[in-house]
Parts: C-alpha cells; structure tokens; sequence
C-alpha cells in the first residue's frame, strides 16, 4: 500500500480507545456515544484527507482500500450509532420484555442480509469478480444489486464499500446482541435455580445507591479478579445477584459525589459502625 499510510496503526489505536471509552463505567451512554463518534469522526477525516490528496498507484490498490480498509473503519462509526440507538430504546421493564426486544432486533439484522443476500454472499466468500464495480470510485452496479441508493462521497466512496462497511458493522453489533442474550439466560437459569432449591439468593432491600457505592468501592479497591473485571460486569453480577435494576451506575454515582449533607462514602461508613460494633460487643460477651 501507499507509503507513510500509517492508517492501519492509527486504527487498531483507535479501537483501543473505542473500548476504553466502553468499559467505562463511569461515563454515561450519550458520554461514551459522543466521545467515541468524536474520535472516530477524526480519524475518518485524516483518512480521507489522505485519500483525495495522493492518488492511489492503480486500480488494485484502490480495490483493496475499498473492499477491505475502508469498510473496516467505516463500520465503527455505522456500529457506534446503532448499538447506541439500540441500547437508548431498549424497553424498561422485565427480563422477558428486554429478551424479546432483543431478538427483534436479531430479526432486523437477519432481514437486512436477505435483502442484500447476493452481495452478503460475495462479502463473505471473498469473491472478486464484481471487485471493478463495487469497488472503484467510477463503478457502476446494476439495480437489481444494489437498489437502495445513498448519498456517498463521489471522491471518498465506491457503490460497494458502504455495504460492506454495513456487512461489518451489524455482524458485530449481531454478537453484542447475542451476548447480552446470553446474560439474560443465565440470569433467568439463575432465577429458575433459586426456585428450585439448587441456590440459595438474596434480595437487595438496601436502598440501591448504597449497591452503586459498594460496586464502585470494589472495583477501585481491584478486589474481584485481581482487578482485571470491569466496572460494567461487577455491576452486572451484584444485578445478577440481588435480582435489582441499578440502571446507568454513573449516574448514581455522580448523585453520591455531589454529597453535602451527608458522607460522600455513607453506606462504607455504616458498614464499617455496624462491624465495629459488632467487634466491639463480642469482645464485652
């Protein structure tokens, strides 16, 4: 590929950051949406400046930057804007109402690779014999191929590359699905358990601010897994376990910073009282 095109290194730092930003806790949806559209916003904006800058050496080259390069980055921005449409919609209620939305959206991504079926096919085969039409800035796709139409960049996209950037981008956000899919089978199997006698489980009746306090406190403290379980996934367990919805965890703890009438750490106060306490009265017995 083209010399000093150090887009590959400036990608795979940027996917690290992307999945910085998303195990952060602490950061709200819309936070973690807007920052993680910002960078990758930057980073399509210095590739394309390349791109229309210095000319591709042959068709080749311009072949392989839009069938493989460019889709790849594309599809983070595509990915980024639907999980998060995803998640802002998805219904508050119970673990059933969330599974079925769940699956409707499986079903639109089943739909949407139908519709493209052909071309999905030519994606996933790596077939080359359309690579002239789909993927040069002057190519042409016949209708029947290609019957949506959308309003690309003539210097900086091909017929074929957005599709493919969509390929990518919703087989992803298909895993994600599957994932928390996942989670919510062993939370029912969890629940299905506990009915049953095999484990016994507990109801949080705390108020549940005092959960975010001691998730955070865990988390910072490195206690759970040598410090290598995100701040998402303790949350998700202490769900899991005391059958509570603590909702967005940095919004409550953006609540307990703002403190002013009482302590800002209140329920690690009281825990610490009651075990003193305690200490106290077994050393008297």
């Amino acid at each position: 590929m083209r010399k000093n095109n150090n887009a590959k290194q400036e990608f795979r730092d940027l996917r690290l950051r992307l999945k910085g930003i998303a195990s952060r806790g602490d950061y709200s949806l819309l936070s973690r949406f807007n920052e993680s559209i910002s960078l990758i916003n930057a980073f399509l904006a210095v590739v394309r400046e390349r791109v229309t800058t210095v000319a591709f050496r042959d068709q080749l080259e311009e072949i392989y930057f839009f069938k493989f390069e460019k889709p790849e980055y594309y599809a983070l921005k595509i990915y980024q804007v639907s999980l998060f449409a995803m998640l802002n919609q998805r219904p508050v209620g119970t673990d059933e109402m969330l599974r079925d939305y769940y699956v409707e959206e499986l079903a639109f991504i089943s739909r949407f690779f139908k519709q493209y079926a052909f071309l999905y096919e030519y994606y996933r085969s790596g077939f080359t014999q359309m690579d002239e039409l789909l993927f040069l800035r002057d190519g042409m796709v016949p209708d029947v191929l290609l019957p949506e139409f959308w309003e690309l960049d003539g210097e900086f996209s091909t017929p074929g590359d957005y599709l493919f950037s969509k390929f990518i981008a919703y087989e992803s956000l298909r895993e994600f699905i599957l994932g928390e899919l996942r989670v919510l089978e062993v939370r029912a199997a969890a629940v299905v358990s506990s009915v049953n006698g095999d484990k016994k489980w507990f109801d949080w009746t705390g108020e549940v601010v005092n959960l975010v306090e001691l998730g955070y406190a865990l988390y910072v403290s490195r206690q759970i897994g040598d410090g290598k379980v995100s701040l998402a996934e303790i949350f998700r367990w202490l769900e899991e376990s005391f059958g509570v919805e603590v909702g967005i965890p940095a919004n409550r703890f953006r609540e307990i910073k703002r403190r002013k009438r009482i302590s800002r750490t209140h329920f690690l106060d009281l825990l610490q009282q009651a075990l003193l306490k305690y200490m106290d009265n077994d050393l008297e017995g």
